[in-house]
């Protein structure tokens, strides 16, 4: 999916995660809050990232054998979008159950290289080389591939792919309003740590026509985006809406 783009020249990195964290395609892709806060701020942190690759973690001199990952999950890629911990499984077990293990080629030629995956797996919590849940391949390389991978003149694995995007309507129910209680704020050094109730009225369309908190500290918050709050008092609040 394509993914929430930083705009350093309007935004500072709070404003983006802010944004970020209240938008309507994030919040369907990541429902969980951690999960999302997380990709959030890996794409503010890596908008300047021009290439998505992983360099080379191990290599068996003796077998021509290098390891290192193919893609972690929640890696932000050159396409702006990212793939989930089940998806980064899923690619895993489908590269090796449809036998592309020669399908390597050299700088994404799509020309068969001659070397080929000899180990593929998932890493597990604890690996003490690569991310957990992050696909993991050793490929074994011919002598002129080997002699480049020395000579530092390739460094890194690349996953490459094509996908099919469309767009999809859907039908929702949506509720009139919905009252409850935030999160406690998301930046806690302005303010001490607390919370609001709040109500949300919601239009035919499901679009907010009124989001607003109760009082607190003297200041209360406005809710434009179903799940934050605005800024006020240069701080902001989670919304479960």
């Amino acid at each position: 999916m394509p993914l929430v783009v930083p705009n350093p020249d309007s935004e500072n990195r709070s404003e983006f995660i802010e944004r970020c964290m209240s938008d309507p395609k994030m919040t369907e892709e990541f429902e969980d809050n951690k999960q999302r806060a997380a990709v959030c701020a890996k794409l503010w942190d890596e908008q300047d990232k021009t290439e998505n690759f992983v360099k080379i973690a191990k290599a068996d001199k003796v077998h021509k054998v290098v390891k290192g990952v193919v893609y972690e999950p929640l890696d932000i890629d050159t396409d702006g979008e990212t793939m989930s911990v089940d998806d980064v499984r899923k690619a895993a077990w489908d590269f090796i159950s449809s036998g592309k293990q020669s399908k390597i080629d050299i700088q994404h030629d799509w020309k068969e290289s001659g070397c080929h995956v000899v180990e593929s797996y998932v890493a597990e919590d604890g690996d003490p080389l690569f991310p957990p849940h992050s696909w993991v391949v050793g490929v074994k390389c011919t002598d002129e591939i080997f002699e480049k991978v020395l000579k530092g003149e390739l460094n890194g694995f690349s996953f490459g792919g094509s996908v099919n995007k469309f767009a999809q309507r859907v039908m929702l129910e949506v509720a009139k309003q919905v009252i409850g209680e935030t999160q406690e704020n998301l930046d806690k050094g302005v303010i001490p740590p607390h919370a609001h109730n709040f109500i949300i009225l919601y239009n035919k369309d499901g679009k907010i026509e009124k989001g607003l908190t109760d009082t607190v500290f003297d200041h209360q918050h406005t809710i434009s985006y179903g799940t934050a709050t605005d800024m006020e008092l240069g701080h902001s609040h989670r919304v479960e809406a």
